[in-house]
């Protein structure tokens, strides 16, 4: 029995070890696709997952669950019924909803996470999924980040130096090995990318701020209320805010 139970837990090991290099090698893969063809980050983007499912990546999102500012917002949630982009159009001029929605009119995006794909009652941890990845827009307009590898890398940066989740830092690989495959946007990434972190150096996150009450409240007042105005003055992205909202900061 003894020689049994040993041949069984060196088969488990080795299942295990190979599990973890299969893994990894897809990761790394999915880096370096990625890296070198950056619009087609959906498809080659596929193994970004794996370092999402992972025991650490669970205790980080643990850790963020019972701050306080997390807590007072689960305990409150705001409504996850986001206006249509029509309705945000309608909205004043330099206003949240007016400029996301005239961001992604600028850029040829005609729609938001549809409401029905928004469940009404989820766990907390769904809850934090779900309304993560529908902020992504509120922080890029707030930030004045366009979509691009530079943006994207600032955005990543900002995520990976604030909540140093395994995700974030994978995809954020593939922003910093951008400038091996195109040099001429080396500068650029590396700006943005310090840019990012400087912000999550000033704002710990940016996901408890009740956004949702606030479509209406002028983007000028958001920053003020998060202490990034001046810090947006340096932002390698700072000409967006004129591009896009005809903004000056």
């Amino acid at each position: 029995m003894t020689e049994l139970h040993q041949e069984m837990t060196a088969k488990q090991q080795h299942y295990a070890r190979s599990a973890f290099s299969d893994s990894a090698t897809k990761l790394g893969i999915s880096i370096l696709q990625t890296a070198k063809q950056p619009d087609k980050v959906l498809k080659h983007g596929r193994y970004f997952g794996i370092p999402g499912s992972t025991k650490l990546e669970k205790e980080i999102l643990e850790r963020a669950l019972a701050t306080p500012k997390i807590q007072a917002l689960l305990a409150n949630r705001p409504s996850p019924q986001w206006p249509d982009l029509e309705q945000m159009a309608a909205m004043p001029k330099g206003s949240l909803g007016w400029c996301v929605h005239r961001r992604l009119e600028k850029l040829g995006i005609s729609f938001l996470v549809q409401q029905s794909q928004v469940k009404e009652c989820q766990t907390d941890e769904e809850y934090v999924a779900t309304r993560g990845a529908r902020l992504h827009e509120i922080h890029h307009t707030i930030l004045g980040l366009p979509i691009t590898v530079a943006g994207e890398a600032a955005a990543t940066a900002f995520y990976a130096s604030t909540g140093s989740s395994p995700f974030h830092i994978g995809i954020l690989s593939s922003w910093m090995l951008r400038g091996a495959y195109e040099p001429s946007e080396r500068r650029l990434i590396w700006d943005a990318i310090g840019f990012g972190i400087t912000v999550g150096q000033k704002v710990p996150e940016l996901f408890s701020p009740r956004w949702e009450d606030g479509w209406e409240r002028s983007i000028i007042d958001w920053q003020d209320e998060l202490g990034i105005t001046e810090l947006l003055k340096s932002s390698p992205f700072q000409d967006e805010f004129a591009n896009i909202y005809g903004l000056s900061l």
